[in-house]
Formats: C-alpha cells, sequence, structure tokens
C-alpha cells in the first residue's frame, strides 16, 4: 500500500470517528475558551531556549534519567502520554500537549498534580480533561483545511492561532516547539515505531500493552517502515503518517532564524532531514545555561490578557 493510500485512510478514519465528537466537546468547552488564552500568545516567547519534545515511545526507558539533567535549561514538552513517566522520574515538563478529543485520554493525568505545569489543549478536547487538569491552560485551533468542521471551528475563534495535526499528538508538540522558538529541538521517546515487544515506556498509562495484543486489535492499521538502523519496523498507518508529516515540516517550515532539529531517541523512524545524537551528549552540549521557562511563560499570558 503506498503511502498517499496510508493518508487517506487516516484522514477517513478520523472523519468517521470523531466528526460529531468534535463538535460536541466545542460546544460545551465556550466558558473554558473565553476565560483561558491562546496558543499564538506563545508565539516567539521563547526565542533560543533549547526545546525538548519528549514522546512515550519504549526509546524513553532508555533516556529518560538523563532528562533530569535538562532540568531548568530547556522548555520540556511532554505528549500526555510521557508525563506519568516523566514525573515518576521527577521530571516537571513545562508544557503537555494533547491532541485526541476523547476522554479516555484523562487517564495521563489521573493522581497527578499538575498544579505547575500548562496544558496545550485543542478547542475540541473532552471537556472532562479539562475538569481534572489543575495548572493553566493554552488553547489552540487545529489547523486542519481539509477538514470542514475543523476548519469552521478555527474561523469561530481566530484569535487563538493554531497547530498543525501530523497523525500523533508529538506533531503538536514539534509545531509549538517551532512556533515559541525553541532551538534547538530534540526529541526524545520518539519512536513511531514497535521495536521487539514494547510499544510504549514501561511507566506510562499503556505500559501493559504489547505488540502481540496491538497487533491482534490493529492487524489492518499495521505497516512496515525503517528504522534508523535500517531495520524493518511494525508501525500504525497514523505513525507512518506521521513520519511523512514530519519530513514535511522538517524540510518546509521557515521561521525568522534558523532551528536545529536532533532526534536523540537512538530509535525509532524518524531518521530524515534532522540530526542525531544521544540525549546525554545533547544536553551537555545545548543545556549549559539556566532559562526561567516559568517566567517567560508568565510575562508572555500576562501580556496577551
Amino acid at each position: 500500500m503506498n503511502k498517499d493510500r496510508h493518508i487517506q485512510d487516516v484522514k477517513s478514519a478520523t472523519l468517521l470517528r470523531f466528526n460529531e465528537l468534535w463538535k460536541r466537546n466545542f460546544r460545551f468547552n465556550q466558558n473554558a475558551l473565553k476565560s483561558n488564552p491562546g496558543v499564538s500568545s506563545l508565539k516567539n516567547k521563547f526565542k533560543n531556549y533549547p526545546g525538548i519534545v519528549v514522546g512515550a515511545g519504549p526509546s524513553l526507558d532508555k533516556n529518560i534519567q538523563f532528562l533530569v539533567q535538562a532540568k531548568d535549561k530547556a522548555v520540556i514538552i511532554a505528549s500526555d502520554a510521557a508525563l506519568k513517566p516523566l514525573m515518576a522520574h521527577g521530571i516537571v515538563p513545562s508544557f503537555v500537549a494533547c491532541l485526541d478529543p476523547q476522554d479516555d485520554i484523562a487517564k495521563f493525568f489521573k493522581g497527578l498534580p499538575t498544579r505547575a505545569m500548562t496544558l496545550i489543549a485543542p478547542s475540541i478536547i473532552h471537556p472532562r480533561v479539562l475538569d481534572l487538569w489543575e495548572g493553566s491552560v493554552v488553547f489552540y485551533s487545529k489547523f486542519a483545511p481539509d477538514i470542514p468542521t475543523l476548519t469552521e471551528i478555527q474561523k469561530q475563534l481566530p484569535h487563538l492561532g493554531h497547530l498543525t495535526p501530523g497523525g500523533t499528538v508529538l506533531s503538536i508538540a514539534y509545531d509549538l516547539a517551532f512556533q515559541m522558538g525553541t532551538d534547538p529541538i530534540l526529541f526524545v521517546g520518539q519512536d513511531l515505531s514497535y521495536p521487539r515487544k514494547k510499544t510504549h515506556s514501561r511507566e506510562g498509562e499503556n505500559a501493559e500493552e504489547n505488540l502481540e495484543t496491538t497487533f491482534m486489535r490493529q492487524q489492518e492499521n499495521m505497516v512496515l517502515e525503517t528504522d534508523i538502523h535500517g531495520r524493518s519496523l511494525p508501525t500504525l498507518k497514523a505513525m507512518s503518517v506521521s513520519k511523512q508529516w514530519f519530513d514535511w515540516a522538517f524540510t518546509t517550515w521557515k521561521r525568522e532564524g534558523s532551528v536545529t532539529i536532533i532526534n536523540c531517541s537512538e530509535a525509532g523512524i524518524l531518521r530524515d532531514h534532522c540530526g542525531r545524537m544521544l540525549l546525554s551528549e545533547a544536553i551537555y552540549k545545548f543545556c549549559r545555561k539556566k532559562v526561567n521557562v516559568a517566567w517567560a511563560l508568565k510575562k508572555a499570558l500576562n501580556r496577551k490578557r
């Protein structure tokens, strides 16, 4: 099956599954959307701060110990699924990015103290997640010009600003890091594939899942991709599409000033148009100065309000 067909399959499945849920969530979130800032508030507010985008892939287990060394020296943006593993190691990210509109993602935050973090949430996030979240919330519109429902929702709140989804939540996290001006942007736990038997970090909410059960449940959605070591690995169509999305973003997105993109996952299929480095080496090289992320964030949001 070719790449274009993968994209169409993922898009069709997304529309069929979420179209009505997007509308319903957006209606329920009106009060929250009026009382919280949009992602446009953060544009270029972290110029030249190192940015670390953290996913919940199996490779995170190998590298998570080094992230402690980046404390107060980088802007750490976690995917929702990576939050529990990070906090289990005493790492509190500045931002937690969400994409999924289902109430199921609330499981990633249950029992966690989230007051010190900022949730980066789509305008169509499930209201149950907002009820559970204790910290600040910054909303964004999903930029999807080929999806009428999302386009209409975006038009209703143009001041929010938008982030561009690309198959997985890590696309949102990367767009956020890019728009905020962080440099370099380091990826950790960004496997987008299933090496050996594991599918997620062992301390994540989905740690009990293994490749066998995933394959049985998602057999029609499984494809093969080549990883950074030249091996063929199984993955989902959505993650294969996300890999294509990153290739596109890395090669076509422009901003004022350059951006250095480095995959520090040491695994997975994100291998083109970016550098590769051990996370320990990248932190030593790029995360040497103290940065006051909390102050910069407060300044950005207060100025917007």
